[in-house]
Parts: C-alpha cells; sequence; structure tokens
C-alpha cells in the first residue's frame, strides 16, 4: 500500500503537495484549453470575415475573367500577416487566380473544397463562394498560418509550468507548517500507547491538542484508559456519548404503555430547541388518543394501522408520518421501535426512537422538482432541436427548388420575347418565385431558435427594413444599440413583432408618400421598444382607432385592418403598438415589448 511504512508526517506533507499540484494542474489546464479552443474560433470567424469581404471585392473581376484585376485583388493580403496563401477558383472549379507569400513553389488544391473552415497540422484553410446576383461565380481560397496559436501555446506553456513551480514551494511551505496540526497530537497518542505497552502504566495520559475529531479520538483514548480503574466514571462517559450522538442525530426517544394507554416521549438534546411536537418536553398529552390528535388526518390509520401490526406480529414497527405543531407548521417524523411482552405473549408496551426528517423530505421534494424542470428543460431543448430541423430543411429543400425557378423564369423571359401573354405568366411566375423565397426565409428566421434572441430580431429587421425601404427608393436610418444582452426571446415574441414591424413598413411604402425612413431600438428596464418614424403625410387617428382624412385635406385614408392586425399581433404576446401623426408631420409607430428579464 502507498505510504504504508512512512512516517505521518512525510504522508500529510505528500498528500498536501500531491492534492495542491494535481488540482492546480487540472485548473491551469482546463483554463489553457479554454483559451486555445476560443482563439481557433476566433481565428476561424476573423478568416471568415476576411474572405467574405474579399470574395465580395473579386466579384466583378471572377464575372468579366480578368485575371489581373483578380490577381490585384489577392495581392491586397500581403497587408495580413498570417495569410500565406490566397487563390481564385472559376465556377468550373479550375484555378483562375493565385499567389503564395512564403512558399511559392507549393501547389494548390486541383479544386475547391467543401465551403468553410478546415485546420491542418500547419494551417488553416477557408473556402468562401463568390456570389453575385444570387450565382455562385467561383470560390475564394484563403490559407492562414497557425504561428499566434503556436505563439500562444507557448506561452500559456511557461506559465502554467511556472505557475506550477511556484505553488509547488508554496504548497511544500504551507504543508510543512500546518501538517504539524494533525501529526503531532497523533504523535502523541502513539506515544502513550507506547509507554503503556511497555511499563503497563495506565496513569499515562494523551495530551490533548484541540476540539476536533483528534481532539475526541484522545479523549475516547484517555476514557478506555480510566475505565480499567473507574468503572463508574465509564458508565457516565459511556452514557454522554450516547446524549451527544442522539442531539447530533435530532433523535428522542417514546413509549406507549398498553395497560395504562399513556404515550410518553422525551427528548435528551438542547432543551431550547423546538421538539418534535412542538410542545414542551416531559410526560405527552396523557393518553394514546391525545398523541393521534397531533398526527395529520390523513396519516392517522397508517400509522395506527403500522403500531398494531407490529406489535401482533412481533416484529419491528417503523413508520413515516406527519404532525401538526400548534402553530399550525407541518413536519415529518420517522418513528422506529419494538415491542414487549410478559411470558405469556401478551404486549406490554411499545417503545422506540423519534427522529425529525423535515429537512430530508424538503429534500426529496426539492429533488422531485428539479426532476421535473429537467424533464421540461429537455422537452424543451427537444423542441428547439425539431425547430432547428425544420429550418434547415425547408432551407436546403425548398430554398434550393425556389432557386431553381427563379433561375428557370429568368433564363425563360428571353425565349417569351414577342409573346406578351407568355412573358407577362413567365414574369409572374419569377415575381411569385421571389415573394415564396422571401416568404420561406422569414418562416425560417422565425422557426430557427438560434435566432430566439433580442441581438438576432434587431439584426433581421434592421436587414429586412433595408431591403424593403430600398426596393421603394426611401431612405433608411438606423439607431441600434452597438451591443445588445443575451436577452431570449420566444419564437412567437419574434414572429409577432416582425410581422407587426413589416406591416408598419408596408404602410409606409404604399401610403405615407415619405423619402425617409428612420428605425431604432431602445432596452429598457422590463423591455424593449422598437420606433418606425417616416416623413410622410400622416393620418388621422385616436384613442378609438383610424378614422379616413376628410377630403382635399392631404392625409391619406387609414381604413384600419392592418393598423388594427398590428395591435392584435402586439396584444398577444404581452406587447401595445402606439401611433403619433399629424397632418404633414409623418407618422412615428412605437412597439413596446416586455421580457421576463
Amino acid at each position: 500500500m502507498l505510504f504504508r511504512d512512512v512516517p505521518i508526517k512525510r504522508k500529510l506533507t505528500s498528500v498536501i503537495m500531491l492534492t495542491s499540484s494535481i488540482v492546480l494542474l487540472l485548473t491551469c489546464l482546463a483554463f489553457a484549453t479554454y483559451e486555445l479552443i476560443t482563439f481557433r474560433r476566433a481565428m476561424t470567424r476573423n478568416l471568415a470575415t476576411l474572405a467574405q469581404v474579399v470574395a465580395a471585392n473579386c466579384t466583378g473581376a471572377v464575372a468579366f475573367l480578368d485575371e489581373n484585376e483578380a490577381r490585384e485583388k489577392l495581392l491586397s493580403l500581403k497587408a495580413e500577416r498570417h495569410i500565406v496563401a490566397a487563390a481564385i477558383y472559376d465556377r468550373d472549379g479550375k484555378l483562375f487566380s493565385q499567389f503564395r507569400i512564403n512558399e511559392p513553389g507549393q501547389t494548390f488544391p486541383a479544386r475547391p473544397g467543401t465551403d468553410g473552415p478546415r485546420f491542418t497540422r500547419d494551417s488553416l484553410i477557408f473556402f468562401e463562394p463568390i456570389i453575385k446576383g444570387g450565382q455562385r461565380l467561383g470560390t475564394l481560397y484563403l490559407e492562414s498560418d497557425l504561428e499566434a496559436l503556436f505563439a500562444l501555446i507557448r506561452l500559456y506553456g511557461g506559465i502554467v509550468l511556472l505557475v506550477l513551480a511556484g505553488s509547488f514551494l508554496v504548497a511544500f511551505a504551507l504543508s510543512t507548517a500546518l501538517q504539524k496540526g494533525i501529526s503531532q497530537p497523533i504523535l502523541e497518542l502513539a506515544g502513550a500507547a507506547q509507554a503503556v505497552s511497555n511499563r503497563k502504566d495506565y496513569s499515562v495520559r494523551a495530551k490533548k491538542w484541540g476540539q476536533d475529531e483528534l481532539g475526541q479520538l484522545t479523549d475516547s483514548f484517555n476514557g478506555m484508559l480510566a475505565l480499567i480503574h473507574e468503572r463508574d466514571v465509564s458508565l457516565r462517559d459511556s452514557e454522554e456519548r450516547l446524549r451527544l450522538a442522539l442531539e447530533a442525530s435530532r433523535t428522542g426517544t417514546w413509549n406507549w404503555d398498553l395497560k395504562s394507554n399513556k404515550m410518553t416521549w422525551h427528548r435528551p438534546y438542547d432543551e431550547k430547541a423546538q421538539a418534535p411536537f412542538g410542545p414542551k418536553p416531559g410526560v405527552f398529552g396523557g393518553a394514546f388518543e391525545d398523541f393521534m390528535e397531533l398526527i395529520d388526518p390523513q396519516d392517522r390509520l397508517t400509522l395506527t394501522g403500522a403500531m398494531k401490526q407490529a406489535l401482533e406480529q412481533k416484529t419491528a414497527f417503523s413508520s413515516e408520518f406527519r404532525v401538526i405543531w400548534p402553530d399550525g407548521s407541518v413536519h415529518y417524523l420517522a418513528g422506529r421501535g419494538k415491542g414487549f411482552y410478559d411470558e405469556a405473549g401478551k404486549p406490554l408496551r411499545l417503545t422506540g426512537v423519534l427522529q425529525d426528517i423535515s429537512e430530508r423530505k424538503m429534500a426529496e421534494e426539492h429533488a422531485q422538482e428539479l426532476r421535473r424542470a429537467l424533464e421540461v428543460s429537455e422537452r424543451q431543448r427537444a423542441v428547439e432541436r425539431e425547430r432547428a430541423r425544420l429550418a434547415r430543411d425547408m432551407h436546403d429543400e425548398l430554398g434550393a427548388s425556389l432557386t431553381r425557378i427563379t433561375m428557370l423564369s429568368q433564363s425563360v423571359q428571353s425565349d417569351v420575347q414577342g409573346q406578351p401573354e407568355a412573358a407577362a405568366e413567365v414574369d409572374q411566375i419569377h415575381s411569385t418565385a421571389r415573394e415564396i423565397t422571401r416568404a420561406m426565409d422569414e418562416i425560417v428566421w422565425a422557426v430557427n431558435p438560434k435566432y430566439d434572441t433580442l441581438d438576432g430580431l434587431a439584426a433581421y429587421l434592421s436587414r429586412f427594413a433595408q431591403q424593403y425601404l430600398s426596393g421603394a427608393n426611401i431612405r433608411c436610418r438606423l439607431k441600434m444599440p452597438v451591443q445588445l444582452p443575451p436577452l431570449a426571446l420566444s419564437a412567437e415574441v419574434r414572429h409577432n413583432v416582425f410581422l407587426a414591424f413589416k406591416e408598419a413598413l408596408n404602410n409606409v411604402v404604399k401610403h405615407a408618400r415619405a423619402t425617409e425612413a428612420f428605425i431604432s431600438l431602445e432596452l429598457r428596464p422590463t423591455g424593449f421598444m422598437l420606433l418606425l418614424a417616416d416623413n410622410g403625410r400622416g393620418f388621422q387617428w385616436s384613442p378609438g382607432g383610424p378614422r379616413p382624412a376628410a377630403s382635399g385635406d392631404g392625409l391619406r385614408v387609414a381604413s384600419g385592418n392592418g393598423l388594427m392586425n398590428i395591435q392584435k399581433r402586439m396584444e398577444e404576446i404581452g406587447g401595445r403598438c402606439d401611433w403619433d401623426t399629424a397632418p404633414g408631420a409623418g407618422t412615428r409607430t412605437t412597439f413596446t415589448v416586455k421580457t421576463e428579464s
């Protein structure tokens, strides 16, 4: 066995140092591993951003097959210290343009790989599609070295070694000083035991160093020596230890005298503490019926049956039941006992122990609540996984089909020139496909749990508003917080806010005759406020709803159906929508949403 013959001082020092070193090493390794994983993710995000920017800049060169311009775009990457190679592949997967900084002779992949990042032994490779007008023109290839990652590994390795070395020295010094508090009492006991064994001198007493477990061990050892000469002292010491045990376990004793039908109990622990049944200790309530009055009515029949069964079958009694204190509070007790009988086998009394288990019962109930909460959480996660799968399937399968329909309708448009009816139908197919694609994107966004945050809502609303208003030649000004808190929003809240906001944008485009729109998001202590303001002609509004404008006053006529729909959607999620409009002063639409935190 390890350390079996090693002195106690060295054992304690070794155990303390070994435990401290292992815990510190694991902590340092966990911290370093976390930092390395975070750094790798940051490298991937930075390279992805750079790839998107370069791919966007190269769309013209790839579209017109201008190799010189493409190479100039790639040469601009020399400013990136860690970029070692870059290349452009055309839409057929052939190498179109390339450059390499450190190793000109090294070859590029014959064909582009899967889009996205891939780590190799000494580099990070990224393939980014070059897209223009929804068509893929080619692929951008970027290769970055891992020198920054290797430098971070070397730095963390040095820090871990220095921390371990310093901590080892500190742990050694502290363990050497602190182990004396444990080893000294043990050595004192060992010396006393050896003196008794060698000299048969039972007057020897070990010195007590404290009130901890070693102090209790010293007391027991000295008590054992005194037991040989003082049996009466030993008996009193035994009773004291029993009292301490009952006190520590919060256990009392009880007795049911069947002849007199009296129930008594005794609590040997702190007299200031609350008794199991609430009243003062001593003679308990008199008759057995008085005792049953304190039991919860739902447990009386079960408790009585268990006690009678134990007496009739001469088995141990065991039951858990509830008692009602005078203040009305309910407490759980556990009773254990056995029966005593006369020579004829007739029961005389039933006696045993009584323990308050309210805390244990509360812990069990809390554990059940936690299990139920965990089940709810598991079901919620399952729903979120299903939402994510549905969003992926819609995006991958329906999106590809709709894109193909759009592309086919574009190619057919040139074939039906001169045929007005056919051209109109093809245009309608093209427009319908685009509308369905846009609607599908909205559904995918609403279903995908990845966007169940305030930040996801703000980003989508900003992007949608810019695209929607730019198509109507309306200037869009945005004022969004630079950094939003990680506030979770349900899919229902996001979807209703978006539809209400979309309806308000539609009113600006179709009815307001505006040239500019302003959109802002403001955080509130209980939620957030979304504002949409335009410089259009406004409409007549009252708290009861919109009213048609008087003829010739220059205001637009508001039928109210769209506005009522907006109000209804906001009310469904516990929010509200307010309008502030005046003739010639535009309209301010305010969406107020309350959140849980």
